[in-house]
């Protein structure tokens, strides 16, 4: 998946992750680390400290509209402590392997990511620093957030894994939710008309004659459009009988239930119509998305990318874990 074209609901879950985030201040030097703290893990050569892990576990509170008072409950402090420190991990494992293969997100990249989720959105700059905001981060962490989730989804591709959806995917769940696949189907047709001269039996019989001579003539590969243009009755005679594209309630409903159960290339028997006896030629067959269900798709499209990306991260990261040194002393 590409990393400057992520879905919408995939986009806004960066800016909630069950994450820590990005480390929203320099670490305390290492010698008033010795004093005050104690090494909560170790990821290869690298430590995380317990004033480390309590203050992403602040920005983690806050990212979540939480208070920060939660760390004064014992429970609830070890929960949110030990979520914090399995995120710290994660993400040391990242920025190690991406290191070794000299991998890194540039602020180009960052601030490209963010010019592209403003215009999904259609806010100018400072209506999207607003919608930060609200998420009760600082624009500067924020960015940090944003660069750690793309690296982390970089180092997932780089390991060749994939999170694309199938459109198949997408069909059954809209079924599933809304009874139908969301699509219709547009044909493009053509037709040679036989009007009925009057309304006795012989004269539909003669229509009717006429119009099997007619397709007789394509039959035997005569071309349709020459054939319309000098014999048809209706509308797009001069077009070689082209009427254009319609979908479904488009159409006298007759010559309508008698086009949508062909294919391209078919043509039909003579179909009696108010108008007369057709012979239809689907010239064009496409399944589109309707207007109406195209933003519920997308919906469900983020969704299942989500769901596909988290859990291919998941895999990564548990490779990474069976190469590395992890001990946690929380």
């Amino acid at each position: 998946m590409s990393r400057f074209t992520l879905l919408r609901s995939f986009l806004l879950a960066v800016l909630a992750l069950g994450s820590a985030g990005a480390l929203s201040a320099a670490a305390p030097s290492t010698a008033h680390a010795a004093i005050i703290d104690r090494v909560v893990a170790q990821v290869n050569d690298e430590i995380v400290t317990l004033y480390e892990l309590e203050k992403e576990a602040r920005t983690y509170l806050v990212q979540q509209g939480r208070s920060a008072r939660v760390l004064e409950d014992p429970e609830r402090r070890e929960d949110v402590l030990r979520e914090v420190l399995d995120d710290l991990v994660e993400r040391l494992l990242i920025n190690q392997a991406a290191s070794e293969v000299g991998e890194a997100v540039s602020d180009a990249e960052v601030d490209e990511w963010m010019r592209t989720l403003r215009q999904q959105q259609g806010l100018d700059e400072q209506q999207f620093m607003q919608m930060v905001a609200q998420y009760g981060i600082d624009f500067e962490t924020y960015q940090e957030v944003v660069r750690d989730n793309l690296l982390r989804m970089r180092m997932v591709s780089l390991s060749g894994r994939s999170a694309t959806v199938a459109d198949s995917e997408i069909d059954s769940i809209y079924r599933r939710r809304h009874g139908s696949s969301g699509k219709e189907r547009f044909i493009r047709v053509r037709h040679i008309l036989v009007e009925v001269d009057g309304e006795s039996e012989a004269a539909e019989e003669a229509a009717r004659q006429r119009a099997s001579e007619l397709r007789a003539m394509v039959d035997q590969g005569a071309d349709f459009a020459e054939v319309a243009r000098q014999h048809s009755e209706g509308p797009g005679k001069d077009q070689g009988g082209m009427l254009g594209e319609f979908r479904r309630g488009q159409l006298e409903a007759t010559f309508e239930q008698a086009a949508f159960a062909m294919e391209p290339g078919q043509i039909s028997e003579p179909v009696r119509t108010p108008f007369g006896y057709h012979i239809i030629e689907v010239v064009e067959s496409e399944e589109r998305v309707a207007q109406a269900s195209a933003e519920r798709r997308a919906r469900i499209r983020a969704e299942l990318q989500e769901q596909a990306m988290n859990r291919q991260i998941e895999a990564y990261l548990q490779t990474l874990r069976a190469k590395a040194y992890v001990d946690i002393r929380y």
